[in-house]
């Protein structure tokens, strides 16, 4: 099966399947989730014009190698494939799961210390591609400022599903 045919079989199984029931903070002791969510008076994040919000349909493992992350537009099936690698593939899926790997993985570390500063990560964004290769955009709330960072999006997208953020693309 080649790289394409897969992608297509994915995206087809997430076109017929139901929505993921929204986030739930994760169980204690996880490090999933922690400090993330926004105070009850907060206002939701708004989606900038241009922009859809999205949430994760899947990932899955390539035939001939390599793992791709399903973005799925939500209320519709459009959906938006992007290659990772497996250990963005590995981190998101146990986050999917709230479940810990037996140690930290970098994710888990860039979460605790954006808590540790007193940031708090507000969403992440995949901003375009170019070249083949999409970029993204870490949106942290520190000191009362908001800060960008740009990042890989499977990265993004781990500390999104980790911190119960939204994703926008």
């Amino acid at each position: 099966m080649s790289r394409h045919a897969a992608l297509v079989a994915l995206v087809a199984a997430v076109a017929c399947a139901k929505a993921p029931e929204p986030l739930q903070k994760a169980r204690p002791g996880l490090g999933l989730g922690a400090a993330a969510a926004a105070p009850a008076n907060s206002p939701p994040v708004a989606v900038p014009a241009g922009y859809v919000r999205v949430h994760v349909g899947g990932v899955t493992r390539l035939p001939q190698g390599g793992d791709a992350v399903l973005l799925v537009e939500d209320g519709t099936k459009r959906a938006l494939p992007i290659f990772i690698g497996g250990t963005e593939a590995l981190s998101i899926q146990l986050r999917l799961k709230k479940q810990a790997f037996t140690r930290p993985l970098t994710h888990d570390l860039l979460d605790s210390s954006i808590r540790k500063l007193g940031g708090k990560v507000e969403v992440v964004r995949v901003d375009k591609i170019e070249n083949n290769i999409f970029h993204g955009t870490l949106v942290l709330l520190a000191s009362g400022k908001h800060l960008e960072l740009d990042a890989r999006p499977s990265d993004a997208i781990a500390i999104a599903i980790g911190n119960d953020v939204p994703i926008h693309v």
